[in-house]
C-alpha cells in the first residue's frame, strides 16, 4: 500500500513523500526546467535547498530538465560552449544524482532549427545513491515518439532484482589450498563403477566442476573474512608479552597472503588484465566490477516484435526463440547453400557418400563376419 504526500508544489516543481506499507519511503519530485535560462537557475537552487536534508533519503527526481549534461546530449545543431552546462552539472554533482538505468531513445525530444532537425537528452529520471541501493532494479522506458515534441517516459520502481542462477566460474586462488588437488582428482576419475568407464570429456569437466563446488561448500576462503580474523589475531599476538617474534611473522605472513588472495580474486572479476596483482590494487578492482555488473545487469529486452520482457523467465524465453530462429532448420537455406557453395569442386564422391551415410548395423554386420572369418582361419591353421 501506497501513501502519497505532497510536501509542496509550483509550476515548476512538484516534491512528494512516498509511504511503502508503513514502513519505508522516499521522496518523489516532478519538475519541469524553465524554458528560460535565468528561471531555470531558481529552479536549480530550490532544488539544491531540498537536497540539503535527504542525503541519507532515497530521492528520484522525474520530468523534463529542458537541460542536457553535455554536447553527447544533443544531435544536431551548432555545439554549446562548456561553461553553459555548469549549473546543470553542479546541482547533478552537489546532490550526487546519476540516471536511472534506461531503454529505449534517450533523445527524448526532437525539434526543428531552420532547416536542421535537433535531438537533445531533455527528459530523464534521475536519482541519489541512497535510492540505487533501495531500489536497484528500477528502470526507465523512453516510448515512441506521438503527438507531441517529446518521447513520453515511463519509470518502474523495483527494490527486488532477481538474481539470475549462479554459474561457476575457476577461482585460481584455491589451486594452493588442502584438499583441492584431492577433489578435482576425484572429479575426473568419477565414483564406483564409473572408474572403469571410459568417460567423454565433457564428462569428466562436469564432475570435476560438482567436487570442487563441493569442496568449496566446506572450506569458505573468504578473503575478507580472513583478513579480518587475521589481523584481530595479530593485534593479539603484539599487545601479548607471551608472543614471540616467529609468531608474529608468521601472523604478518599469513595476512599479506590474504592480501594478496583478496587482490587475485577481484582482478579475476574485474577483468582488468593490465594492471598487476600485488600493487595494492584491490580497491580499484573492486569499483570496477561493482560498475561492471550493474552496467551488464539485463533486467528487460526486448522480442523481434517489438516488445519489452522483464523477468529473467521471460528473457531467457525470448533470447531461446531468437538463437532458435537463427540456427534452426525452420527457414529453407537450400538457394543460399547453392549460391554458396555452387562453384566449390567437390571431393566427396556419391559412392563415398554412400559409404560414409550407411547404416551401423550394416557396418557392425560386416565386422562380425570378419571376425568370425579371422577366428575360423585361425583355428584351422592350429589344427594344421
Amino acid at each position: 500500500k501506497l501513501q502519497l504526500s505532497v510536501l509542496s508544489q509550483s509550476p515548476n516543481l512538484i516534491d512528494c513523500k512516498v509511504g511503502i506499507n508503513g514502513s519505508s519511503s522516499f521522496y518523489f519530485s516532478f519538475l519541469y526546467g524553465h524554458p528560460n535560462q535565468a528561471s531555470r537557475l531558481q529552479v536549480w537552487e530550490r532544488i539544491e535547498r531540498i537536497g540539503l536534508s535527504r542525503r541519507n533519503e532515497a530521492w528520484i527526481l522525474l520530468g523534463d530538465f529542458n537541460e542536457i549534461l553535455g554536447n553527447h546530449e544533443k544531435i544536431g545543431g551548432r555545439e554549446r560552449p562548456a561553461v553553459s552546462f555548469q549549473d546543470f552539472r553542479n546541482l547533478v554533482r552537489n546532490n550526487n544524482l546519476l540516471d536511472v538505468k534506461s531503454i529505449g531513445n534517450r533523445f527524448s525530444w526532437v525539434g526543428k532549427c531552420g532547416s536542421h532537425t535537433i535531438q537533445c537528452c531533455l527528459d530523464r529520471t534521475m536519482a541519489n545513491g541512497e535510492w540505487f541501493t533501495e531500489f536497484p532494479a528500477s528502470e526507465t522506458e523512453f516510448l515512441e515518439l506521438g503527438e507531441s515534441d517529446h518521447r513520453p517516459l515511463v519509470t518502474f520502481i523495483s527494490h527486488e532484482k532477481e538474481e539470475p542462477r549462479r554459474i561457476f566460474r575457476f577461482d585460481s586462488r584455491m589451486t594452493h589450498k588442502e584438499g583441492f588437488y584431492e577433489s578435482v582428482s576425484r572429479g575426473w576419475r568419477g565414483s564406483g563403477q564409473m572408474q572403469l568407464i571410459q568417460q567423454p570429456l565433457a564428462q569428466r569437466l562436469k564432475q570435476c566442476r560438482t567436487q570442487i563446488s563441493i569442496w568449496k561448500r566446506h572450506n569458505r576462503h573468504n578473503a575478507e573474512e580472513r583478513i579480518q580474523l587475521l589481523r584481530g589475531r595479530l593485534d593479539k599476538a603484539i599487545c601479548s608479552p607471551s608472543t614471540t617474534i616467529q609468531e608474529v611473522d608468521m601472523l604478518k605472513d599469513d595476512l599479506n597472503q590474504a592480501y594478496i588472495d583478496e587482490e587475485i580474486f577481484w582482478k579475476h572479476r574485474s577483468r582488468v588484465m593490465w594492471l598487476r596483482s600485488g600493487d595494492k590494487n584491490t580497491k580499484y578492482f573492486h569499483s570496477v566490477t561493482k560498475v561492471r555488473l550493474h552496467r551488464l545487469h539485463l533486467s528487460s529486452i526486448q522480442d523481434s516484435n517489438g516488445v519489452f520482457h522483464r523477468g529473467q523467465k521471460q528473457i531467457a524465453l525470448v533470447a531461446q526463440d531468437y538463437f532458435q530462429s537463427l540456427f534452426g532448420n525452420s527457414v529453407d537455406n537450400s538457394r543460399l547453400h547453392i549460391e554458396i557453395f555452387g562453384t566449390f569442386q567437390k571431393r566427396v564422391t556419391d559412392e563415398m557418400n554412400d559409404n560414409l551415410i550407411r547404416n551401423l548395423i550394416e557396418h557392425l554386420a560386416q565386422m562380425d563376419s570378419l571376425l568370425f572369418s579371422i577366428i575360423n582361419f585361425g583355428r584351422i591353421s592350429n589344427q594344421k
